[in-house]
């Protein structure tokens, strides 16, 4: 009997023929208002679910997140304690959004908005940016969450002959780019020693605003912010307080606590800060590495092997 698969996500929809043509596999793709006319007899879901799947799709058997972060399950109680499996896509996003980081770090160091906003005006004025840039060579990055998004960011921030710190909330072996992760008990030692601070770790219950006033206040006074992972993690209006008083040489945000942002919310107009709408993970390279680790778990799913990238739903991670 062949495996029944309900796609309902756009991430990756170039590279589905990939999917179809896996032997044994049906695979019907729809939009969120046709979920309840496909799901009575699906063995697999492949996008974000809603708590009412589980009722529509009584013979489920796994739930495949086109995304790494699944901070839905916090409000899933019953996809939490039911037998459901839950996979993501860890690994699929490190390589961009490593080069994503970078590139807000560069943009800050290197003073690129201003001189975009200059360009605009039609002025031609180096007397602060030529005084005032930096060189990222030599820094220090401390890198909160060091799963393989961080350290996609780690391995790149290497090339860059930058130092790498990271803390983590799982024991986690140091590799090529650090000696040594640290627990998050450590998290203010980071903060302290770090020129450039990255959030990279998932939106937990933990997590959220983990980074309020007083984190901020450990940093350095010319220290970067990157937030790339999960909005929510930083404060944001801490964060802009501390930005308007002049602590932190910039922050740079690719994600917000709440998206998209509105129109009139205040982070637009605050100083030394960059905003990007989240599209740190976008490229096509990810979109294929995203169904190409679903092709892998439906083939392990196939043969009654244990699956890559299992979610412990408890943790939310």
């Amino acid at each position: 009997m062949a495996l029944k698969v309900l796609i309902c996500s756009s991430e990756g929809e170039n590279y589905y023929d990939l999917i179809d043509q896996i032997p044994g596999v049906t695979a019907i793709r729809c939009g969120q208002e046709e979920i309840a006319r496909h799901a009575a007899d699906i063995d697999v879901f492949f996008g974000k679910p809603s708590a009412d799947l589980l009722t529509l799709a009584p013979n489920l058997k796994w739930i495949q997140a086109p995304s790494a972060g699944v901070e839905f399950v916090a409000s899933i109680p019953e996809l939490v304690s039911s037998d459901v499996l839950l996979t993501n896509t860890r690994g699929a996003h490190g390589p961009s959004i490593g080069e994503h980081t970078m590139a807000l770090l560069l943009a800050m160091a290197r003073h690129i908005p201003e001189s975009v906003d200059q360009q605009r005006a039609h002025v031609w004025d180096r007397s602060v940016i030529y005084r005032t840039a930096r060189e990222v060579g030599g820094l220090t990055m401390g890198i909160i969450g060091f799963g393989s998004l961080g350290r996609g960011i780690a391995q790149r921030a290497v090339g860059f002959d930058m130092t790498i710190l990271a803390v983590d909330a799982q024991a986690v072996d140091g590799t090529p780019f650090t000696d040594e992760v640290w627990p998050v008990s450590r998290l203010d030692d980071l903060l302290e020693q770090a020129d450039v601070v990255v959030v990279a770790c998932p939106l937990t219950g933990e997590t959220r605003h983990m980074i309020g006033a007083p984190e901020l206040a450990r940093m350095k006074p010319d220290a970067y912010l990157i937030v790339v992972s999960r909005g929510g993690i930083v404060d944001e209006d801490a964060l802009a307080d501390a930005l308007r008083a002049g602590h932190l040489a910039g922050a740079a945000l690719d994600v917000t606590e709440v998206e998209p942002l509105p129109a009139d919310h205040p982070l637009w107009d605050v100083p030394r800060l960059l905003l990007t709408p989240h599209t740190a993970g976008a490229s096509a390279r990810k979109e294929r590495r995203v169904v190409e680790i679903f092709c892998d778990n439906l083939r392990r799913f196939q043969n009654g092997e244990p699956l890559i990238n299992l979610v412990d739903k408890a943790r939310g991670y």
